[in-house]
């Protein structure tokens, strides 16, 4: 038998570069804003990225090789490939200011989309929420209050979360298809960010059951997505788009820093840090008290945002 020889370490990206270059100021930057409020600056492909962090290897003891090690680095191709395409889809809808609406519902103008719009756009913002570092932590949070609250050891805690990981994404996907509710934030007068975690309820292991989710994610600085799946709310239409304000992007960029632990990125307009992110650790809305659920009981068709599960 041939001996099974080491795999070669391998960078992988859980901000896709396909994303992050949107994040690039006029010389190429990315921002990396850290909690005591320290900056690096450096070329997108540098940061948002793990070594082997989408590889499972079930050997006993580090650096031990199995044939039954994988790298699952492929399942997140399609999403990557296709998000230039949605990220142009997304730049070109319709959009405008409602001077003269009188609610926040409002100001959310529907668009016609078909199901092959709406795919690729579930299977990239998904891919984003399973891969981020806050979603690495929750797949091996069980485990470690399980043996006590303790941290595991590094290489058996990688094993456990690529595990959960793996087939975590088309399973969220094939759950979503193509129902639920889509609304496309535009900022125009305000930078949003991106952070190593943001607003969702994704968790992994995600298992095959219906599940009510929503997640608000930022794909560009001037472009968010919110998908939401209610209990109840009318099917069509499906897609809106609404142009927020500098302080509702301020709102939702705080969001973003309260689900973050180490990272946020910005293009050039640094944000102020608030103390849930000076905390250096991945907080969450323990309630529907907050901004996000907020928009969410505001977009058309959502009956009640207490019907939400």
């Amino acid at each position: 038998m041939k001996k099974q020889g080491k795999k070669k370490s391998e960078k992988h990206h859980w901000w896709p570069k396909c994303v992050s270059q949107h994040w690039k100021n006029e010389d190429g930057m990315v921002h990396w804003l850290l909690p005591d409020g320290a900056v690096k600056a450096s070329f997108p492909e540098n940061f948002g990225c793990i070594g082997n962090g989408h590889y499972i290897k079930v050997g006993n003891k580090p650096g031990e090789t199995t044939p039954w090690d994988e790298n699952f680095e492929p399942i997140f191709h399609n999403a990557d490939k296709d998000f230039p395409s949605v990220i142009s889809w997304l730049q070109s809808l319709e959009r405008r200011n409602a001077k003269d609406a009188k609610t926040l519902t409002d100001r959310f103008i529907p668009q016609n989309i078909t199901n092959k719009q709406i795919a690729p756009l579930v299977e990239s913002i998904v891919s984003l929420a399973i891969r981020s570092p806050m979603q690495r932590e929750t797949a091996v949070r069980t485990a470690e209050a399980v043996r006590g609250g303790e941290r595991l050891p590094e290489w058996e805690r990688n094993s456990i979360i690529a595990m959960n990981m793996r087939d975590s994404h088309q399973r969220a996907v094939s759950q979503i298809g193509t129902r639920g509710k889509f609304s496309i934030f535009y900022s125009p007068e305000r930078e949003f960010i991106f952070g190593d975690g943001f607003f969702h309820n994704v968790r992994s292991p995600v298992q095959y059951q219906l599940n009510s989710y929503k997640m608000l994610v930022p794909i560009t600085p001037e472009i968010s997505v919110l998908y939401a799946c209610p209990s109840q709310y009318t099917t069509e239409p499906r897609l809106f788009t609404i142009v927020i304000t500098p302080k509702e992007a301020d709102t939702l960029n705080n969001m973003v820093q309260i689900y973050s632990r180490n990272s946020l990125f910005y293009r050039s307009e640094k944000p102020t840090i608030i103390p849930d992110y000076e905390g250096a650790e991945h907080m969450e809305c323990v309630d529907e008290n907050n901004p996000v659920d907020t928009l969410i009981s505001a977009i058309p068709g959502v009956r009640n945002r207490q019907l939400f599960f």
